[in-house]
């Protein structure tokens, strides 16, 4: 019944807490909008969380939604923004880690070389440590691509495994790390 359904008839129901009408929202554009992030991120994994994210939102604003236009345009448009929000606050932390395993990238020459050192070492204990706790296959991938400067490709020759699952590996790894490292931000 809810896939003959226009778009604006859908988001009139998901208003009125039908969670049917949702659901055809969802799956009507999940696969398009997964595409459609994963042209910037190159992850599927985190293509599908930022879409996730957006639809969760979508769900717990739905009595109060406003749509000016199509629901097309207002989920692209929410889509867009997430992700851009989502490189924003992801760069430093990348930033921050890779300073800290690319031991000749830190310069201590500010200002204040005592407290940068102490924030560095700090730093890089946690990343460290948050390495300890990755899976195997994750942390071995982790070290050659973070560490050793490895190239997917020679990662994927070294483990015998594909360029994908090196991605898939070199993704989980980073998402962990922010995570753990999350006070650093």
């Amino acid at each position: 019944m809810y896939k003959e359904l226009t778009d604006e008839i859908l988001v009139e129901l998901l208003k009125q807490g039908k969670d049917k009408a949702f659901d055809e929202l969802y799956f009507r554009y999940r696969d398009s909008l997964v595409r459609f992030v994963y042209v910037r991120m190159k992850s599927v994994a985190i293509s599908e969380e930022i879409v996730q994210e957006v639809f969760t939102s979508i769900w717990e604003r739905r009595k109060t939604l406003v749509i000016q236009k199509t629901f097309a345009a207002y989920i692209y448009t929410s889509v867009r923004y997430m992700t851009l929000d989502y490189i924003k606050s992801h760069t430093v932390t990348d930033q921050y880690i890779q300073e800290v395993l690319d031991k000749n990238a830190v310069s201590y020459t500010s200002h204040n070389a005592t407290e940068d050192s102490i924030y560095y070492e700090e730093l890089q204990k946690a990343v460290d440590e948050a390495a300890m706790l990755l899976p195997k296959k994750s942390k071995e991938v982790f070290i050659l691509s973070r560490v050793k400067q490895y190239t997917n490709k020679e990662i994927a020759d070294e483990l015998n495994v594909s360029i994908d699952t090196v991605k898939y590996h070199i993704t989980y790894a980073l998402k962990f790390m922010r995570t753990y490292l999350g006070e650093f931000n």
